[in-house]
């Protein structure tokens, strides 16, 4: 049996002559991760005297598409319908929240960003440390994490995460 011992600096020289393949494959985890994100929704009021102070201090909200808002809770409905200090909709007039005072003849909308996350999702360059290659796929922003693996909010109600990130590493591995 032979045994092969490397010269001197050949695996950190192979681990520099790969570090571009690694950072292509990265990049189209990039991709596939851009196109799994979901989009980010923005809590939107009619903005006229009518609307209930509630929705107004939600104005401008940002949320993940798969995510809630977190709207204050009107008084009624945490005296009656036992929502704690803050009610949790997927979108304005959301009859899962539990809430009534809060979505009684709301006429809110949302407005959709279908690139809010995947925007924010970017390979960095390739970093080469003796013999290992590492690149890195970031995805930032307000609630990415969340959007990501999913949350349980008060009440029990749930968001399943959309797993974009790791979905789209699934994705390229499976190609390999």
């Amino acid at each position: 049996m032979a045994k092969f011992t490397p010269a001197p600096g050949l695996e950190e020289a192979l681990a520099r002559i790969v570090a571009p393949s690694v950072h292509r494959i990265a990049q189209q985890v990039e991709i596939e991760a851009r196109r799994l994100a979901p989009p980010v929704k923005r809590w939107v009021t009619v903005a006229d005297d009518k609307v209930r102070p509630t929705h107004v201090a939600a104005q401008g909200q940002e949320v993940p598409g798969n995510l809630r808002f977190a709207i204050n809770s009107m008084d009624w409905d945490r005296r009656h319908r036992g929502v704690g200090a803050k009610t949790y909709m997927r979108e304005p007039r959301d009859q899962s929240s539990r809430a009534v005072a809060n979505i009684k003849n709301c006429r809110c909308t949302t407005h959709s960003d279908p690139d809010g996350i995947a925007k924010n999702i970017n390979t960095g360059q390739p970093v080469v440390a003796g013999k290992k290659v590492t690149v890195t796929v970031t995805a930032r922003g307000h609630l990415v994490v969340e959007a990501e693996v999913g949350t349980v909010y008060p009440g029990n109600l749930v968001a399943d995460g959309a797993h974009f990130m790791s979905r789209g590493t699934a994705i390229v591995a499976a190609r390999r």
